[in-house]
């Protein structure tokens, strides 16, 4: 009889352990745009969703003129990166965190209205596109990821 109780406080013990493992790499995770422009940056962002198994893309989000945003996204695996890809007006002039710019961007599908792909092929409809997204550096104090949007990308 003890062997069995054993067995079973050792099970628990490991169901326990794989869920708290999964529970800790995918989270909510917290995404700060800092526009340090005078102008209005619409902001999107892409991410690896732990709950679908799938890279999204998703976006609008407006950010004022010197002004922070604060977006809130759930499912995100923390062992992978966060992207963001910010622009101006309809010439789609894009904006950067100059701390990012050297990073290889990811391009990706996004279209004129809200959107969110869990794809990497070219979504259905109208008015679709393939911008570049970049790496967002990770704030340890803030906890979250941080872009500051504070200049054009070079090229």
């Amino acid at each position: 009889m003890k062997g069995k109780v054993k067995f079973a406080v050792i099970a628990v013990l490991f169901v326990f352990m794989v869920v708290a493992a999964a529970a800790s790499s995918a989270s909510a995770a917290e995404v700060i745009f800092q526009n340090t422009l005078d102008n209005r940056v619409t902001v999107a962002v892409l991410y690896y969703d732990r709950a679908t198994g799938l890279w999204t893309a998703k976006g609008w989000w407006h950010v004022d003129g010197n002004t922070s945003k604060t977006i809130n996204i759930d499912n995100v695996d923390a062992s992978k990166a966060v992207y963001y890809h910010a622009y101006y007006g309809n010439t789609h002039t894009h904006y950067v965190d100059k701390s990012t710019l050297n990073s290889d961007p990811v391009n990706r599908f996004v279209r004129r209205e809200v959107f969110e792909f869990n794809t990497t092929g070219r979504p259905s409809g109208t008015n679709v596109r393939i911008v570049p997204f970049y790496r967002s550096r990770y704030s340890e104090g803030a906890g979250a990821h941080v872009v500051r949007i504070d200049t054009r990308p070079v090229g």
